[in-house]
Protein backbone atom coordinates (compact mmCIF):
# COMPACT_ATOMS: atom_id res chain seq x y z
CA UNK A 1 0.00 0.00 0.00
CA UNK A 2 3.01 2.29 0.94
CA UNK A 3 4.49 1.82 -2.89
CA UNK A 4 0.98 2.42 -4.57
CA UNK A 5 0.67 5.79 -2.46
CA UNK A 6 4.16 6.72 -3.55
CA UNK A 7 3.43 6.03 -7.88
CA UNK A 8 0.52 8.36 -6.97
CA UNK A 9 2.29 11.09 -5.15
CA UNK A 10 5.10 11.21 -8.55
CA UNK A 11 2.19 10.73 -10.89
CA UNK A 12 0.57 14.00 -9.45
CA UNK A 13 4.02 15.47 -9.44
CA UNK A 14 4.86 14.82 -13.00
CA UNK A 15 1.04 16.30 -14.23
CA UNK A 16 1.37 19.34 -12.00
CA UNK A 17 5.02 19.90 -13.47
CA UNK A 18 6.87 20.04 -10.17
CA UNK A 19 8.94 16.90 -11.46
CA UNK A 20 12.36 18.34 -13.11
CA UNK A 21 12.64 17.91 -17.05
CA UNK A 22 15.24 18.20 -19.15
CA UNK A 23 14.64 21.10 -20.85
CA UNK A 24 12.09 22.78 -18.36
CA UNK A 25 13.35 26.57 -17.09
CA UNK A 26 14.30 27.40 -14.30
CA UNK A 27 13.11 31.22 -12.59
CA UNK A 28 15.68 32.87 -11.67
CA UNK A 29 16.00 33.38 -7.55
CA UNK A 30 16.75 36.93 -8.02
CA UNK A 31 14.05 38.42 -9.91
CA UNK A 32 12.16 40.45 -8.53
CA UNK A 33 8.33 39.12 -8.46
CA UNK A 34 5.60 41.91 -7.58
CA UNK A 35 3.29 40.91 -4.13
CA UNK A 36 -0.64 41.18 -4.23
CA UNK A 37 -0.39 42.13 -0.33
CA UNK A 38 0.18 45.56 0.84
CA UNK A 39 1.01 45.79 4.46
CA UNK A 40 -0.22 49.49 5.69
CA UNK A 41 1.30 51.12 7.82
CA UNK A 42 -0.08 50.38 12.26
CA UNK A 43 -2.95 52.64 13.07
CA UNK A 44 -4.02 53.71 16.30
CA UNK A 45 -7.84 53.14 16.20
CA UNK A 46 -10.73 53.62 19.24
CA UNK A 47 -11.57 50.88 21.28
CA UNK A 48 -14.09 51.42 23.82
CA UNK A 49 -12.35 54.01 25.76
CA UNK A 50 -9.47 53.86 24.64
CA UNK A 51 -7.07 53.93 21.37
CA UNK A 52 -5.25 50.45 20.31
CA UNK A 53 -2.94 49.62 17.57
CA UNK A 54 -3.82 47.70 14.46
CA UNK A 55 -2.61 47.05 11.33
CA UNK A 56 -4.10 46.49 8.14
CA UNK A 57 -3.27 43.82 4.89
CA UNK A 58 -4.58 44.49 1.70
CA UNK A 59 -5.02 41.88 -0.90
CA UNK A 60 -5.22 43.20 -4.49
CA UNK A 61 -7.15 40.92 -6.93
CA UNK A 62 -3.59 40.98 -9.04
CA UNK A 63 -0.42 42.22 -9.21
CA UNK A 64 -0.44 44.78 -11.26
CA UNK A 65 -3.24 46.55 -9.39
CA UNK A 66 -0.84 46.88 -6.21
CA UNK A 67 0.99 50.06 -7.71
CA UNK A 68 -2.30 52.11 -8.01
CA UNK A 69 -3.55 50.68 -4.27
CA UNK A 70 -0.25 51.83 -2.81
CA UNK A 71 -0.78 55.48 -4.47
CA UNK A 72 -3.72 55.97 -2.93
CA UNK A 73 -3.07 54.67 0.27
CA UNK A 74 -3.66 57.83 2.36
CA UNK A 75 -7.37 57.67 1.37
CA UNK A 76 -7.92 54.40 2.24
CA UNK A 77 -6.17 55.38 5.88
CA UNK A 78 -8.58 58.29 5.87
CA UNK A 79 -11.32 56.07 5.25
CA UNK A 80 -10.06 53.35 7.98
CA UNK A 81 -10.33 56.24 10.70
CA UNK A 82 -13.63 57.59 9.27
CA UNK A 83 -14.93 54.29 9.43
CA UNK A 84 -14.21 52.59 12.83
CA UNK A 85 -13.96 56.55 14.27
CA UNK A 86 -18.12 56.63 13.77
CA UNK A 87 -18.48 53.16 15.51
CA UNK A 88 -15.29 52.17 17.58
CA UNK A 89 -13.68 48.68 17.68
CA UNK A 90 -16.01 46.40 20.38
CA UNK A 91 -14.58 45.53 23.45
CA UNK A 92 -15.47 42.42 25.81
CA UNK A 93 -14.19 41.35 29.02
CA UNK A 94 -10.95 43.56 27.68
CA UNK A 95 -10.22 42.06 24.72
CA UNK A 96 -10.72 43.64 21.40
CA UNK A 97 -13.48 42.13 19.11
CA UNK A 98 -11.98 42.33 15.34
CA UNK A 99 -14.62 39.53 13.77
CA UNK A 100 -16.16 41.53 11.02
CA UNK A 101 -13.72 44.93 11.09
CA UNK A 102 -12.33 43.28 8.00
CA UNK A 103 -16.34 43.33 6.51
CA UNK A 104 -16.76 47.12 8.22
CA UNK A 105 -13.86 48.46 6.24
CA UNK A 106 -14.25 46.60 2.55
CA UNK A 107 -16.61 49.09 1.51
CA UNK A 108 -15.20 52.04 2.22
CA UNK A 109 -11.59 51.04 1.61
CA UNK A 110 -12.85 50.11 -2.03
CA UNK A 111 -14.62 53.11 -3.01
CA UNK A 112 -11.55 55.31 -1.70
CA UNK A 113 -9.81 53.62 -4.18
CA UNK A 114 -12.29 54.17 -6.40
CA UNK A 115 -12.53 50.59 -7.87
CA UNK A 116 -12.74 47.38 -6.67
CA UNK A 117 -8.97 46.86 -6.35
CA UNK A 118 -9.14 44.70 -3.29
CA UNK A 119 -10.42 41.74 -2.74
CA UNK A 120 -9.65 40.75 0.81
CA UNK A 121 -8.72 42.50 4.06
CA UNK A 122 -6.27 41.00 6.69
CA UNK A 123 -6.48 42.27 10.32
CA UNK A 124 -3.73 42.45 12.52
CA UNK A 125 -3.79 43.39 16.43
CA UNK A 126 -0.70 45.22 17.50
CA UNK A 127 1.95 46.85 15.28
CA UNK A 128 3.42 44.80 12.70
CA UNK A 129 6.64 45.78 11.58
CA UNK A 130 6.92 47.10 7.93
CA UNK A 131 8.99 44.84 5.82
CA UNK A 132 8.93 41.94 3.18
CA UNK A 133 9.90 38.88 3.90
CA UNK A 134 7.57 35.22 4.99
CA UNK A 135 5.82 35.85 8.29
CA UNK A 136 4.56 32.55 9.32
CA UNK A 137 1.69 33.67 11.67
CA UNK A 138 0.00 35.39 9.05
CA UNK A 139 -2.97 34.11 6.67
CA UNK A 140 -0.56 34.62 3.61
CA UNK A 141 2.91 34.56 2.58
CA UNK A 142 4.60 37.68 0.85
CA UNK A 143 4.06 41.18 2.41
CA UNK A 144 4.94 44.25 0.13
CA UNK A 145 5.68 48.01 1.29
CA UNK A 146 4.31 50.16 -0.60
CA UNK A 147 7.26 52.65 -0.69
CA UNK A 148 9.27 49.90 -2.69
CA UNK A 149 6.64 49.16 -4.83
CA UNK A 150 6.42 53.28 -5.27
CA UNK A 151 10.23 53.62 -5.67
CA UNK A 152 10.43 50.67 -8.31
CA UNK A 153 7.35 52.53 -10.37
CA UNK A 154 9.51 56.00 -10.16
CA UNK A 155 12.40 54.36 -11.44
CA UNK A 156 10.46 52.16 -14.27
CA UNK A 157 9.12 55.88 -15.54
CA UNK A 158 12.47 57.13 -15.34
CA UNK A 159 14.37 54.50 -17.28
CA UNK A 160 11.14 54.88 -19.88
CA UNK A 161 11.76 58.65 -20.11
CA UNK A 162 15.26 58.17 -20.61
CA UNK A 163 14.62 55.60 -23.64
CA UNK A 164 12.49 57.94 -25.31
CA UNK A 165 15.01 60.84 -25.56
Amino acid sequence: MHGLSFILVFAIMIVSGSAHAGGSKKKDPKEWVQPTHIQMSPMMLPAGHTNVPITFFLEAKKPKLVEDICKKIPRVRDAVLLTISRKPITVRKNRLVLKGLDRRIFGPVNRAIGRKYVQKIFVAKGAVRLGTGKIKQRPFAVIGDCVNILRSSREREQAARAAQK
